[in-house]
């Protein structure tokens, strides 16, 4: 049984119902014949009208049902047979932090990641693994092939030593929404690891994986890094294949990566992703930083009823120590639209998820990457017969977007379109003055988690107060390193570093310098 009572393996087959469904619906017009009503309401249309385009549509589900029968019925391979261990909420997981552990063999491999564990965020496909998206909606859904980090990684050398917890449907920045619990974190497990990549980040801190692949949609994996004392990589966008993940916005959905010492990246990063201009990230990173300029983010800095003072303090001093190591820092810089991040953000993600997550089943539309029948019919699915089970947080987005889109027929989406391009002349130009940019990964240390979570998204910030300063840079797509910088009451801070585009193995070996000359967190009190 898993965390929430039901068989590890489902009895009910998610495909097989998802198919029968569809051709159901392609077998017989008058099945959705409540669906072109409510259609029709939408728009404003008279039955009328719609009484004169019904034999038009019959005809367009004629051609869809064609299509189906030309792919052959067949919406995904059938998934491997994987054995896995349901470790959630175990003696063996005390934080909350595991999905499942994969029981695979633990043969010598080969390669640059030869023998490295990893883990996987449970909205990235691994081959024969549950992936339950952090939640109640995608309960039994199994797929029949790795994304293509999974494949990489595994080329490489890889262990994939299990998926790792997240927020439900990644709708958190905090690690309290998980359908099966809050994820606690390993420095104090009362207050938040940070998400929505929260259970990789725990893994990573503790010791139990070398490395803990994630999403970042607006700082889910640089989020975690900074509350729970790890480095947390946010690549140049694109520069990692972002095929086989749940996708909420085409355009600031990356793959990123936490391991506790930066200088790992690099081989991971040749494992995984795309070169920077034909050259291997391993020789990138062995440039040396001496000479190196370095400018404060002002804007980081300082955020009215949010940072904590000795947080921006501590990033301050890590930021002065760099010149120990031969760098210049070269004082502040602002970037007035900085400011205003979250705001630009909301709009574009909103919307971006109502058409990508809801209206188009987790598919997207005009793009040509791969797409995947499977996932989509699931998802759809599930989300016409057992609403119930969408979380609050995707309920808010949902109805949100809907609503907000609708009244203004997208004009707001368009102006933040407009002033993100606006902010990334703001950052390139910054970065034209200075090689890196430095600022507080997250301006506060992690909040206690709430008594009750689904009050918490609907009455309070918690979940999102975390992305001020992280969310920028997917607008930007510019690469952004979360390191550990120090400690306050206890508790780990990040600096987070910015550079231009391609320029990540150079922020790895900014990170790697300061963990090895100025400063190195320790291993968590609370690890096992």
């Amino acid at each position: 049984m898993d965390d929430r009572g039901r068989p590890a393996t489902p009895v009910n087959d998610p495909a097989a119902a998802a198919a029968e469904a569809i051709n159901a619906a392609l077998a017989d017009p008058v099945s959705d014949r409540a669906r072109l009503a409510a259609a029709a309401a939408r728009w404003n249309l008279t039955p009328e009208l719609v009484d004169r385009l019904r034999p038009a549509i019959d005809r367009m589900r004629g051609t869809y049902r064609r299509v189906h029968q030309l792919a052959g019925g067949d919406i995904a391979p059938e998934p491997a047979a994987v054995p896995v261990t349901l470790l959630h909420r175990t003696a063996a997981d005390p934080h909350g932090a595991w999905r499942y552990r994969i029981d695979e063999p633990r043969e010598l491999r080969e390669g640059p990641l030869a023998g490295r564990t990893v883990t996987v965020k449970e909205t990235i496909a691994v081959r024969g693994v549950p992936m339950t998206l952090g939640g109640e909606l995608m309960a039994g859904f199994v797929p029949g092939s790795d994304s293509a980090v999974v494949e990489r990684v595994r080329a490489a050398g890889g262990v994939i030593a299990g998926t790792s917890v997240c927020e439900d449907l990644c709708y958190s920045g905090s690690s309290f929404t998980s359908a099966g619990g809050p994820v606690g974190n390993p420095w104090d497990p009362a207050r938040a690891a940070g998400g929505s990549t929260s259970g990789g980040a725990v893994l990573v801190a503790t010791g139990a994986a070398d490395f803990a692949i994630g999403t970042d949609l607006g700082g889910s994996v640089r989020n975690p890094a900074a509350w729970c004392g790890v480095v947390g990589l946010k690549p140049t966008f694109g520069a990692i294949d972002y095929d086989g993940a749940m996708p909420t916005e085409r355009t600031m959905d990356h793959i990123g990566v936490l391991t506790r010492s930066a200088a790992d990246l690099p081989a991971f990063l040749d494992a995984a992703a795309a070169p920077v201009d034909g050259e291997a990230y391993a020789s990138a990173y062995r440039r040396p930083v001496a000479g190196l300029r370095v400018g404060l983010l002002a804007e980081g800095f300082g955020w009215p009823d949010r940072s904590d003072h000795r947080v921006d303090q501590r990033v301050r001093e890590a930021a002065g120590a760099l010149d120990s190591l031969g760098m210049v820092v070269a004082g502040e810089l602002s970037a007035p639209l900085h400011r205003h991040g979250r705001d630009i953000h909301l709009p574009i993600s909103l919307e971006g998820g109502l058409t990508t997550v809801f209206e188009s089943r987790l598919q997207g539309n005009n793009h040509t990457d791969p797409y995947h029948p499977l996932f989509g019919a699931v998802f759809g699915t599930a989300l016409a017969e057992r609403p119930e089970d969408l979380p609050v947080g995707g309920a808010l987005a949902l109805l949100g977007a809907t609503v907000l889109r609708e009244s203004t027929h997208g004009l707001v989406m368009a102006h933040a379109q407009r002033l993100r391009r606006r902010l990334r002349e703001e950052i390139d130009e910054l970065l034209s003055q200075v090689d890196i940019l430095a600022l507080p990964t997250v301006p506060m240390l992690p909040h206690h988690l709430p008594e009750d979570p689904r009050q918490a998204v609907l009455e309070s910030d918690l979940a999102f107060e975390m992305h001020d300063n992280n969310c920028v840079f997917n607008l930007t797509g510019h690469p952004a390193l979360s390191v550990p910088c120090g400690l306050v009451d206890g508790l780990p801070v990040g600096m987070l570093l910015v550079g231009r585009h391609g320029s990540d193995a150079r922020l790895a070996r900014v990170a790697a310098e300061f963990q090895q000359h100025v400063f190195e967190c320790p291993i968590p009190a609370t690890t096992p």
